[in-house]
């Protein structure tokens, strides 16, 4: 390659080049001796020379005043244009490859004049670094040909954040995840919103992929439904603290009723009712209690028949090679999600404490929509020690709290325009902001920056393969391909 080190600004190294195939988010190496300094482009620019303006500006005026004048014969006009083509690699150094490994450590800068320069490849730079993991999920291309594939323990026992604006991919790398952790024997629960989980084990023509009969879809009020036995007293006052805002006192006497009726063993929708009713306490707390009790009834999401309740803890048990559970929660209600998803999570907590079922990868699609501080923030800080392991996928990033941004592991960063959405993400990943807002600007569709633990902390831009399902969750549109036909004809 003919580049060469221009100079040094700061912590950026501004690399000189010519007519390059180089483009922004490739990494190049600077060797000198036997040490390597790894670089990544993350912004290119003209080179600025002193009264280049006034000569292009000068070129262009003679052009238009006398033309057919081509005679040149010091063959000055090829060196001209070579002088203004010539662009500025600005380049963050990302660590020094000494014997064969890559080491975070900088502590040196290369020579201007001794040092040598060559691009090199995302796969040449991985053998320099010790694998995560040997369960690969193929993900996309780096470096436009060569594949990519995450390993997944790179997502065990981590969080991970997949965003961008709408129609960027995200789902659709979503699902390649779950996919893969499902081939290896893992435990996926998914928050649906748009109902588009269901094909996840079925491949593009129609047949079923090898995990097909791993995805378990439950629609809450049908499939999903709970006895007030099965689901227990804790998620139960977690849904009525947190999502039905019952009052402290009246929660008070609702616990003391529960634990009435479950010591006669009368607990049942139809005998707490009956409790409510003939319990001994101020009216308004009745009335408070009354109100909740037939919010929960007329939820659906309760049943005293054995046969038509759903218990968490005997569908892990039950499933030994892996299984994802998928809540579609499309066309339900705000409130009944807020319900669901506090009960779930809230009864996922307390099997996990007691260690009742293996750990748990939590995917929480359009994240922003019933994010709350009250349980999430609970499952970042402290249960993912005991094996809740997230992915949030969302296209509003403000939506997740800072305290969440400070424990992520691994960012997909799809492309992203708003500087506001770019100055929260920059600020909670793992590289530099500049970096992040200057590749994250120019990315195209399907592609998207990986950043963190899954990438070894080297910022990478992978292509996104499509994900091999049949299509679904998609926009519902007036002006379709049908109606334009009948139009026409």
């Amino acid at each position: 390659m003919r580049i060469r080190i221009l100079k040094k600004e700061a912590d950026n190294i501004l690399v000189a080049a010519s007519k390059e195939n180089v483009r922004v988010g490739d990494y190049i190496l600077v060797s000198e001796g036997a040490r390597r300094l790894v670089l990544q482009i993350y912004d290119e620019r003209y080179l600025d020379v002193e009264g280049i303006e006034e000569e292009i500006a000068r070129e262009e005026v003679l052009s238009a005043s006398a033309q057919g004048v081509v005679e040149d014969p010091l063959d000055l006009s090829s060196v001209s244009t070579l002088i203004r083509d010539m662009r500025i690699l600005v380049c963050k150094a990302r660590g020094t490859i000494e014997k064969g490994r890559l080491s975070p450590r900088i502590d040196w800068v290369p020579s201007r004049a001794n040092s040598k320069i060559s691009r090199i490849m995302v796969n040449e730079l991985s053998s320099s670094i010790a694998p995560l993991g040997r369960r690969k999920i193929k993900v996309g291309k780096v470096d436009s040909s060569f594949d990519f594939s995450l390993a997944a323990e790179a997502l065990d026992g981590r969080i991970t954040v997949i965003t961008g604006r709408k129609e960027s991919g995200k789902s659709h790398l979503a699902k390649m995840l779950l996919r893969g952790l499902l081939e290896y024997g893992a435990y996926s629960l998914v928050f649906d919103l748009n109902d588009e989980y269901d094909t996840v084990g079925l491949r593009e023509d129609g047949t079923k992929s090898s995990v097909a009969g791993r995805v378990v879809v439950l629609r809450p009020g049908r499939e999903l439904r709970f006895s007030l036995s099965s689901v227990g007293l804790r998620p139960v006052v977690s849904l009525l603290t947190h999502s039905l805002e019952m009052p402290g006192t009246s929660l008070r006497e609702f616990v003391k009723i529960w634990e009435s009726i479950q010591s006669r063993g009368e607990l049942s929708m139809r005998g707490l009712e009956e409790a409510i009713q003939q319990w001994r306490c101020n009216e308004l707390v009745r009335d408070a209690m009354h109100a909740r009790y037939h919010t929960l009834l007329s939820s659906g999401l309760f049943t005293d028949s054995p046969e038509r309740q759903f218990d968490l803890e005997k569908f892990f048990a039950s499933r030994e090679e892996g299984a994802a559970l998928v809540l579609s929660l499309g066309g339900v209600s705000p409130l009944n999600r807020r319900m669901v998803v506090e009960m779930i999570l809230s009864k996922l907590v307390e099997l996990l404490e007691q260690r009742a079922i293996p750990p748990v990868f939590l995917l929480a699609e359009e994240a922003h929509l019933y994010l709350r501080e009250t349980y999430w923030e609970d499952l970042i800080t402290r249960m993912r020690h005991f094996g809740v392991f997230s992915i949030f996928v969302t296209n509003q990033p403000d939506a997740i709290d800072q305290k969440i941004y400070r424990q992520v592991d691994n960012i997909f960063l799809y492309n992203f325009s708003n500087e506001a959405d770019l100055s929260l993400v920059s600020q909670a990943s793992m590289v530099d902001a500049e970096t992040v807002r200057a590749i994250v600007r120019t990315l195209p569709p399907h592609t998207c920056l990986l950043l963190g633990h899954a990438a070894n902390n080297l910022p990478l831009v992978i292509g996104v393969n499509p994900f091999d399902s049949p299509s679904s969750g998609v926009t519902r549109r007036f002006f379709g391909d049908i109606d334009l036909q009948r139009m026409v004809e």
